[in-house]
Parts: structure tokens; sequence; C-alpha cells
């Protein structure tokens, strides 16, 4: 008797495993009974464990990306067994285009030899990393849910101990990217051994508090300790270590020299301080900074971060968040209180994120290439120098900033930083989005150096904060968040807690309305990117 099965099988090459755990979350949380062999299957049971699996469900899932089919004429190759078995079962075949695939390219075309040129006589979805929600509900309501004739094959109880240890392993890879390394198949089916330590750990390591000592040569030097200690009360500010700030237009007065204080969390604070001589400590090479006194900061105020960004001064005072006209989750708007802060001018480039990895505190990101088939090489590509990182997950961008003495911006600031304080819909105004003001819906199809697009800044003078790349944000995700925001609303720090991390900011790939400066995107904070990949911007307070 004909029947509606909602059991799957995942077929991937190794390199689309983020896009196969994609898959397999979205269908999980519609109540698929989803397989896919995301950690390394010994080779003595490989075959079985695969085989018997493809053989009990119905449904046949092939993710094909334009390299995907690269091996399949190779000896042995996996991906050609599991296709030739699925056909041979007869399941529901349903390939899943990804990245621009298409079998009519002359590149595919030649890779599809015995069985495999079958693969084309089954009808595929396109899916669009703008649509992936929408494909899903597609693939779901017209792929999946049809009568099959199937016969389907029981399992071992053994077999079905792997299933749900499978299962279990790309649940928590979901939470904590940390567990991929050593556990992802490779295309031979080894496992990858677990040799490198997690620098992450070391990087919550307290941090011994280091103070400089003070050169006094007047005698006397107590009453002038207490006279300059009085003077950093009065007019000391709280900046960040080893960072000149320079207002726009300011007269410069006696020189200030910047005395760093590391403290355990790795919060940097520098007191303006009179002749006072910097100490060098175990973890960074000591640069005397000379600060210019500045009565007022406003905006247009810059200064500079230890890893080349200019940062951008964002006023305190209140702005609207949200949107009535929005998504769901944009809603209700609501007026919101931010302390004054600073933010980068742009997204954090490839070279910029080198230094941190060069220091032994950050990992590279998790691949090297570009966001598209013709940039095999992007990170550490000096072409590619001052385009946005990409392909780093929450934790990755959050160390980076911690170890550029900032932190990633909560999602309040971003937003004003994107929007200002007339409740604009994008940077620039509420002009819908052009190719002169913005890089999105494919108009370049890759990312662009960062800052390419000066009549799309915001009213700050921040670029990019529509389209390129998405951009991480410190909030948990929580689609009705804004509803429980009451009036008086000041520095806002989102849900306490939750399973996704908010992006902004859209990225080259999307539309016009989800380049809005209010429209919100969510991921798990384990995911570096879909293809296009996930990069960031940083953001210091203003005040102690």
């Amino acid at each position: 008797m004909a029947r509606i099965e909602k059991t799957i099988f995942i077929s991937y090459r190794r390199t689309d495993v983020y896009t196969a755990l994609a898959v397999y979350e979205n269908l999980k949380n519609r109540g698929y009974d989803v397989f896919f062999d995301y950690r390394s299957i010994s080779s003595g049971d490989f075959e079985q464990i695969i085989t018997s699996n493809i053989k009990a469900r119905a449904h046949f899932l092939l993710i094909l990306t334009p390299t995907a089919l690269d091996r399949c004429n190779e000896p042995g190759d996996w991906l050609r067994r599991e296709i030739e078995i699925a056909i041979d079962e007869k399941r529901n075949i349903v390939p899943l285009f990804f990245k621009g695939f298409r079998f009519g390219a002359p590149s595919i075309t030649e890779k599809l030899t015995g069985k495999l040129q079958n693969l084309s006589r089954y009808n595929g979805l396109n899916v669009h990393e703008d649509y992936f929600d929408e494909a899903m509900y597609r693939l779901c309501t017209q792929y999946l849910n049809i009568p099959l004739n199937t016969v389907l094959h029981p399992v071992s109880t053994e077999i079905q101990k792997v299933v749900r240890a499978e299962q279990v392993a790309a649940d928590k890879a979901l939470e904590q990217i940390e567990e991929i390394k050593g556990l992802v198949k490779q295309a031979d089916g080894k496992p990858i051994p677990l040799t490198e330590a997690d620098p992450l750990l070391d990087s919550k390591e307290s941090v011994p508090v280091v103070i400089s000592k003070f050169n006094f040569r007047l005698i006397g030097g107590l009453i002038v300790g207490v006279l300059l200690l009085a003077f950093v009360i009065w007019r000391g500010a709280s900046l960040l270590n080893n960072l000149p700030f320079s207002p726009p237009e300011q007269s410069p007065t006696s020189p200030l020299t910047a005395v760093p204080i590391s403290s355990p969390t790795q919060t940097h604070t520098l007191l303006a301080t009179r002749s006072a001589q910097p100490k060098q400590n175990n973890t960074s090479t000591p640069i005397e900074t000379t600060i210019t006194p500045t009565p007022t900061l406003g905006i247009g105020s810059t200064m500079t971060g230890k890893d080349g960004m200019t940062l951008l001064y964002i006023p305190a005072g209140e702005f609207t968040m949200g949107s009535d006209n929005g998504n769901p989750g944009e809603k209700p708007a609501h007026p919101i209180y931010l302390d004054a802060f600073w933010i980068d001018k742009t997204e954090v480039t490839n070279k910029m994120y080198s230094l941190c990895v060069a220091a032994g505190v950050c990992k590279e990101p998790t691949s090297r290439s570009g966001d598209t088939n013709s940039r095999s090489s992007y990170y550490s590509n000096p072409e590619f120098d001052n385009y946005p990182v990409i392909y780093v997950y929450w934790d990755m961008a959050k160390t980076y900033c911690e170890w550029a003495g900032r932190r990633l911006p909560t999602e309040a600031e971003w937003e004003k930083a994107a929007r200002g304080t007339d409740g604009r819909s994008y940077p620039w105004g509420n002009e819908f989005p052009t190719a002169r003001l913005a890089n999105y819906a494919h108009d370049v199809g890759a990312t662009t150096e960062v800052g390419e697009y000066p009549n799309g800044a915001s009213p700050y003078g921040a670029l990019d904060m529509a389209g390129n790349v998405w951009e991480w944000v410190n909030d948990w995700y929580d689609v009705n968040y804004y509803a429980t925001v009451g009036e008086n609303a000041r520095n806002l720090q989102g849900p306490a807690n939750g399973r996704y991390r908010v992006l902004r900011g859209g990225s080259w790939s999307f539309s016009g309305d989800r380049i809005r400066s209010s429209y919100r995107y969510w991921s798990p904070a384990s995911y570096p990117g879909f293809y296009g990949g996930f990069g960031f911007r940083c953001a210091m307070s203003a005040t102690p």
C-alpha cells in the first residue's frame, strides 16, 4: 500500500558538511527522521552501515555543489557508491542544487558516467541561500510529501545504535563547532586525528593585572601623584589599549601618555597621565601612545585599533530599533537609549584577522577558499587582504574582538550605527538599494573589498552595513524578544540565552529587502556560514 514516509538519507561530499548540517537541522525540526554519516565511521563497518541506512529510508537527498562530483570517477569513491545504491534500491532521489550547480554544465556532464548518467533525469531542487527556508518548505511539501511503494528494509539493533550516535553527533555539532575536529568524515572514510590544542581554551586563562610604574624625578613625588590622580578622575577617559584617537578639527595641546592596564577579563583601559612610561608585559610589545585631549567627542571622531581598523564614535542617545512594517522578529519598533560607543568602520578584513592568527590567539577560517568557485584561494591570498574575512563562527569572531581589545557589538549597537536616529530603512536613507549603494542580490556575485561603497555609508560613516557579508553580533536570537522590551529601555543586551546567535546586514547574495538595517537573521553559533560565509565587525564602550 502506498504511504508517505518521513525517513531521509543525506548524501554529501565532506567539503559540503556545513550545507548538509543546515539541511539536516531544518528537516529534523520539521519532524523528519534524518540520517547522514556526520562522524567518521570505521572502514570495517562503513559499507554495512551506509548500505543498510539507504535501504531503510524512503528518501535520498543528494547535496550537489559544483565540486561535489569531482572525485566520483575515482575507484572506491563512496559518494558515487551511495548514489548507485539509491538508484538500485529505487529510492526517492532528490538532488539539491547549491552554489549554482546545474547538470547541463560541461564540467558536470563529463563526470556523469555509468549509473550517474541517470541523475539528470531526477527532478532536482535549486536551493538559493536567499530563500533557504522557502526551498526547504517546497522540498517537504512537493518532493517528500508523495506516496511511495518502495520496499524499506529494517536494520539491525546495532546499526540503529550507530544511527542514533550519528544524529547525536550532528546535533551537538550544531551547538559546538569544536566537536567537528576529529569527527567529520573524510573522503576516504578515515578518522581525522585530534592533534591540535584549542586556543580558545587558552584564551580563557586569567591575565594578571599589570600597572606601569611611574618614574617621578621631582621631589615631592607623592604630592604630585595625588594631584595626578585627581587630574585622572577629572579628565581621564577610558580608551582602548594602545589606540590613539584623533577627533576631527581639534587643536593639539600638551601630549598625554597612555598607560595600559590589563584586567583578568582582557578589557583594557587607558588612564591619561603625564610622563608615564608604559611597562612591557609578556603579551604585547610596549607602544608609547600620544593622545590629544578632546573636550567633546562627536560624530566624525575616530580612533585606530591595534589591528589597523578605524573606529567610529557613536554618541549616546535614543534611537528607534525594529520596524512595524518588517518581519515578525522586527516588531514592534521601540525606542532604546544607548550609551556612547565605538564601532568598526568596516568589516574585519582577511589581513586584520591574520594578525590574530599569527599571534596564536585566533583560529584560521574554516575554509581558505572564497565564496565562489573562482576564488579557490581567498584567505591568506594577498589579492584579497582588504576583503572581509569569512567562514568564521561566532566564537571565532568573539575571540578576535577580544584580542583586538574590543568586543562584538550588541544587536542594538549594530542597528544604531547602521541607521542612526531617524528610523531610516537603510544606512543611506529610505531609497531602495542600487548597485552604487551596496553589494547585494548577486549583483557582483561575491564579496567586494571593504569600503567599496562610500555612497552607502551610514549617518556615522560606517561602511558595508548593508550587503557584502552577514555580520555576527553578540545577542542570542528570540523572535519575540522585541515584544518583551518595556518603556525606557537602556543598553539592552538581548535575551539571556538561546539556541541561535543574531547576524545583521545581509550579504552579497541576499535581496534588497533583506539588507534593511532592521532585518534580523540568525544561525547556530557554531555555523561559519552558508556559501558566502559569515563575517563580523567589533565595537567597544566609550565609557568605563
